[in-house]
């Protein structure tokens, strides 16, 4: 009597390696959330305060500290 179990011998070869699990859950979970995120990116519009220009940088002195050099003379400052 074969019984419930039957198909599972009949195609043994068949599906991903129980080792494979993991991986191919990771890349299914991973390809759902890049679509979703890719949806949601391309569905969405820029607001007014997107579209301004920021400022970078700005135009400031920098004070600049050289390496550091030992004081061999005291005397001397």
């Amino acid at each position: 009597m074969m019984g419930t179990n039957a198909a599972r011998r009949r195609f043994h070869g068949m599906g991903p390696r129980e080792q494979d699990n993991n991986m191919l859950l990771l890349v299914v979970v991973s390809l759902i959330c890049a679509t979703l995120v890719g949806i949601l990116e391309f569905g969405s519009t820029k607001s007014a305060v997107a579209a301004r220009p920021t400022v970078v940088a700005r135009e400031e002195p920098v004070r600049v500290i050289l390496p550091f050099k030992p004081n061999t003379t005291p005397s001397q400052r």
